[in-house]
This record gives C-alpha cells, structure tokens and sequence, in this order.
C-alpha cells in the first residue's frame, strides 16, 4: 500500500473522529491547588473508528523496499515516526478509554452524555483515570514491541520509509527491552537527541544496547 495512502488513512481517522466528538476525544483530570477540570468525551463514530484503525494497522499491505545502507536515517525523521505512532495508539485508546468515565458520570447523575466537564473532582475518579492512562502505556509497548517482533514497521516508520533490523546475527535482538529503552531515552530528551546527532548513523542508545538498529528502506 503506498505511504501515503496510509499516511492519509491515519490522519482521516483523527480528523473525523474529533469531528465525531465534537472536537475531543479522550478522558482528562487537571488539579491545580483546589481546583480541579475534570472531562471526557467519546462517540459512536470515534469507537467505531477507533476499532477500524486497529484492524487496518493490523492488515494493511506495506510494500517492501529494498534495504538502503548508504542513507541514514535521521534523527528528525525517527521522531517524526514515533509521534505519528504515538498519536495512532492514543486515537485508538482515547475514545474507547472515555466510555466507563462517561458511564461512571451518568451513575452519578442519572443521565449518560456523550461528554461532560465539571471543575471538581470526585473521590472516584482515579479508579478511572489510572487504568485509562497504564492501558495507554501498556498498549504503546505492545504497540513497538508486536511490530519488531515480528520484523513488521509500524504506521510510523513505514510513512517515512525506515524499518528497524538485527545490528548482529551473533546475538539475538531484545524487542521488549528496545522499547523501554526508548520509552526512558524519549523521557530524557534533549539529552538522546543531542546524543545522536554526534555520532554518524544518527543513532540512539539504545540500538546499540538491544542488538538492533534502523535503515532507510527504499520506496
């Protein structure tokens, strides 16, 4: 399937689904002193988007270029597909993530919407919020770790025309480390970013560190 064809799938996908949400889409809790925005909002449209989005990460065909190992694949670039990623995993978990929120609001005040917000908290509320924002994580790890598992670029890496290969056949690669490597190296940035623009592949850390490492990969 061309680039940009999935490029165009994905960012439909979030357009039509804040548009579906009037606008938003996704639970938030912000306390600040003693005062707290609490807000969620879902919809038909988004839930169902939501679930389509996955089955076509999951089946959409990817062309496989051959390898490039004259190009480098640069730091910009690979931040660029982490973000479109990352934006990819939220959409899918944001609106389905708001529904026992907005189920849990409609037991207190009798009648479900499809959002709300209220400028104070109740005791409750973390029940809902902490699995909403551990599944996001949870599912950002099984996200990368699944497509290097099985040797498949994500949404992200594919757009932009890199894919991530063993550095050595000597050693197995760690894909779960990999992945929580990075998630600690994007934590600390600009200290990574900076890292890797000093050496000559555009490399982070932890490719070097989980056997593994990135190639541009023609159209």
């Amino acid at each position: 399937m061309n680039r940009l064809a999935v490029f165009a799938v994905v960012l439909g996908t979030m357009v039509f689904s804040s548009w579906g949400a009037d606008g938003s889409v996704g639970a938030s809790s912000n306390c600040e002193d003693a005062r707290c925005v609490v807000s969620a909002s879902s919809s038909p449209i988004s839930i169902l988007l939501s679930v389509a989005l996955t089955l076509f990460v999951l089946t959409y065909p990817q062309r496989t270029g051959a390898p490039d190992e004259i190009r480098v694949v640069g730091v910009w670039r690979r931040l660029g597909a982490f973000f479109l990623d990352f934006a990819s995993v939220v959409l899918v978990v944001s609106s389905l993530a708001a529904v026992p929120v907005l189920i849990a609001e409609a037991n207190f005040t009798g009648d479900f919407q499809w959002s709300f917000v209220r400028d104070f908290a109740r005791p409750t509320d973390t029940a809902y919020f902490l699995p909403a924002a551990l599944g996001v994580f949870l599912l950002l790890f099984l996200y990368f770790y699944l497509h290097a598992r099985v040797n498949r670029p994500t949404i992200g890496q594919y757009v932009l025309g890199y894919r991530v290969t063993v550095a050595s056949t000597d050693a197995k690669p760690r894909h779960g480390v990999r992945v929580l490597f990075a998630f600690v190296g994007l934590c600390t940035w600009p200290i990574s970013v900076i890292l890797a623009l000093m050496t000559p592949r555009k490399a982070f850390w932890w490719d070097s560190a989980t056997n593994s490492r990135v190639v541009r990969v023609d159209s």
